[in-house]
């Protein structure tokens, strides 16, 4: 009986949230709370931490956010953002983004370890990502051997 018990109370499926009026109750999916790292790729090298934070507090709120610099200070053109919700991220990632007078590059953060096309237990990847990876990858190979066609066919000439 006491395994029922340990169960149900291990993950809780459904969050109580507060509505906006404060008069309602609303449940959401424990994994619609869930926080969401963005990648934010092609920034200017004049965009600042503090625009990324301004920025994407429009769409929820932002728990983490960085522009990246190197050790000397110089911008690397990146950057990244954790938001509150998977829901808020999911609206980010649903329009383009300009920042800084540039569109910009976003995707889900993948975890340093994900690099390698393979999910560990302990990462945060979903299949999603995984398949992206995939198809990033099958779509790398295919421009390699279109390049290598078209070297061969230029010897042949």
């Amino acid at each position: 009986m006491s395994t029922a018990i340990e169960a149900s109370v291990a993950m809780p499926t459904h969050i109580v949230a507060a509505a906006a009026d404060q008069n309602k109750a609303v449940v959401l999916p424990a994994a619609a709370l869930r926080p969401t790292k963005l990648f934010i790729g092609g920034l200017t090298r004049h965009t600042t931490t503090q625009q990324l934070r301004d920025h994407f507090s429009q769409y929820g709120r932002i728990l983490d956010c960085i522009a990246m610099r190197k050790p000397d200070g110089h911008p690397r053109g990146f950057g990244y953002v954790t938001l509150d919700s998977l829901a808020a991220a999911e609206r980010c990632l649903a329009e383009p983004q300009v920042i800084d007078g540039r569109l910009v590059d976003m995707k889900r953060a993948v975890p340093g370890n994900a690099g390698s096309g393979v999910c560990s237990p302990n990462s945060s990847c979903s299949p999603q990502d995984a398949i992206g990876r995939q198809k990033s990858q099958q779509q790398q190979q295919r421009r390699w051997q279109q390049q290598q066609l078209q070297q061969q066919q230029q010897q042949q000439q």
